[in-house]
């Protein structure tokens, strides 16, 4: 999840007009279904193709920033995350379609509702050709639990009660209260193995840009100045011959202006790229080096929302938060600011948080889903704020200077609440100002609410509730309890019956979506950029959780 500032350096870019008055977002629209750009593959397909020959080379956009360290664990956004599953495998894989699969462990099981046990690739080995031990495996697992390491992914190991080596080859993970949902935290950079000795050894040094590290990825770091290029070398002796790099060399470059971002994917000197902003799709799709993909509804488990910073202000009645959310033209802003290259969003966790599940499982979801949509409705809204008594209340807003979709989505709430009686202030913060609302609450004293693009690393509904609307929760900024939003999360993660555990969180999601500590707006879908050279990579956000660039390649 987004565990670090909402991509703070990076909002997605615009391509619509100048203007966004409320007129041009009508509120006929809601509940619609968007159409996505016109695309080169169809909407429904996981990857971007099947790569059958190798490569010597291909260059990658790392994202808006070079990663800030090469320890896994040290941060948990997109340039870290994209590229360090690369190197440093997760204990299990994650495929495109974010199921589960055998990787360092060969096996698995949950054996109770407390008890995971792992069982070990023999095969397995690292870079330097020593075996993965357990030793190694329950090191690194337990440096989630170290404050000193002070990793992004501690609040995942909050049900961990202990991690052991109970045999040779075995480790087991127990837990402090029944929990089916946990085993996916060892299918993303939360459960990425380190060698023990080699990480040790380099002490603060290790993840620096000069720190060895020494994992069991099918790649390698060949070199990393730190702020422009990383490049990663393919192993010629990587474990699992099946799932080896096709290419050579994999660069990552991180190019800061948009114009030579652009430029840079047209021209062929970046051959590949995930989380494009929209305002380069026009361009892409026109492009005869290379194909745009576009994901379908639900390819991505982001979501764009503004987040209640506190519960005391001019949102304080729930019946103004409510009022806000069915006000909003959420398909017109998918259309206008996002180019339709999202989707209206209903629901914190949308379709992209349970499209992966089974028909019978999906179908509850879908359903709980279809219930929440809504057609905007501003004299409805404006009837809801006069009755709570906030009519010319003051709402201040804040989001991120460094860019200008959320400027402009800043906007188009500013001129919604307005519409409806409000009296909406919106502030555009710097990056690092911004940045502090999700870790100081002196920051988020000055404001009733703020715009985020969130994400989830893997599709589960009750994990989404969990992180932002239970009293331990991670992004819980605002402090908002209840006791069914609570109890539904605890049921929904502690049982295996994929029914009950929709049935559970869908109870969750109806109480949360009714208190609205956060008001989702759109859910972007995945869009993703390939020279003609190059085929392979994912076309759902599971990049962010496995070594999708062992399967890139030649067509």
């Amino acid at each position: 999840m987004n565990r670090i500032p909402a991509r703070l350096a990076a909002p997605l870019a615009v391509t619509a007009a100048a203007s966004l008055a409320l007129s041009g977002c009508s509120g006929k629209s809601g509940g619609t279904k968007q159409a996505a750009p016109s695309a080169n593959i169809s909407v429904n397909e996981l990857t971007t193709g099947t790569a059958t020959s190798p490569l010597d080379a291909v260059t990658w956009s790392g994202d808006y920033r070079a990663p800030y360290s090469l320890d896994p664990l040290k941060t948990a956004d997109y340039p870290e995350e994209t590229i360090l599953g690369n190197v440093c495998e997760p204990l299990l894989r994650t495929n495109p379609d974010y199921s589960l699969a055998p990787g360092l462990a060969k096996s698995w099981q949950q054996v109770d509702a407390t008890h995971l046990v792992f069982n070990l690739d023999p095969s397995a080995h690292f870079s330097d050709g020593k075996p993965v031990t357990t030793d190694d495996v329950v090191f690194s697992l337990k440096r989630n639990l170290d404050p000193n390491v002070a990793s992004n992914y501690a609040d995942s190991y909050n049900p961990v009660a202990a991690i052991t080596a109970t045999g040779p080859s075995q480790v087991t993970i127990t837990l402090s209260q029944p929990n089916y949902v946990f085993v996916r935290t060892m299918g993303i950079l939360a459960g990425a193995i380190v060698e023990k000795a080699n990480t040790v050894a380099a002490g603060q040094n290790f993840g620096s840009a000069t720190g060895k590290l020494v994992c069991s990825g099918p790649f390698t770091v060949e070199s990393f100045d730190g702020t422009n290029s990383l490049v990663l070398k393919k192993d010629p002796n990587y474990w699992d011959p099946a799932h080896a790099a096709k290419v050579g060399k994999l660069t990552f470059t991180f190019p800061q202006d948009p114009q030579s971002f652009s430029n840079g994917l047209t021209q062929g000197t970046i051959e590949g790229a995930f989380d494009l902003p929209v305002n380069v799709v026009p361009t892409l799709q026109k492009a005869a080096n290379g194909k745009l993909y576009v994901g379908g509804e639900g390819s991505t488990t982001q979501n764009v929302d503004l987040i209640v910073s506190k519960l005391d202000g001019g949102l304080k009645d729930p019946a103004v938060r409510q009022a806000l959310s069915l006000a909003i033209d959420r398909a017109g802003i998918a259309t206008s600011i996002f180019a339709g290259a999202a989707d209206p969003l209903y629901a914190v966790a949308g379709p992209g948080f349970f499209d992966s599940q089974p028909d019978p499982v999906k179908a509850v979801y879908q359903a709980a889903y279809d219930k929440l949509k809504v057609t905007p409705d501003l004299k409805k809204a404006a009837d809801l704020v006069n009755q709570a008594g906030a009519k010319g209340k003051t709402v201040t807003l804040a989001y991120s200077a460094d860019g200008s979709t959320f400027a402009q989505l800043a906007q188009v709430i500013q001129q919604t609440g307005n519409a409806i009686g409000l009296a909406v202030k919106i502030v555009a913060l710097p990056p690092q100002q911004y940045g502090n609302l999700f870790t100081d609450p002196k920051a988020r004293a000055d404001y009733d609410g703020f715009l985020t693009l969130n994400y989830l690393e893997f599709p589960d509904v009750s994990t989404m509730y969990a992180s932002y609307a239970t009293k331990s929760g991670v992004q819980n900024f605002n402090g908002y309890e209840n006791a069914v939003v609570e109890g539904a999360v605890q049921k929904a993660q502690g049982t295996d019956d994929l029914i009950q555990r929709a049935n559970f969180a869908v109870q969750a999601q109806a109480q949360a979506m009714q208190d609205l500590p956060w008001i989702p707006i759109v859910a972007p879908r995945a869009l993703v950029w390939q020279n003609t050279k190059v085929t392979g990579a994912p076309l759902t956000f599971s990049y962010m959780s496995y070594a999708w660039g062992a399967a890139v390649g030649a067509p």
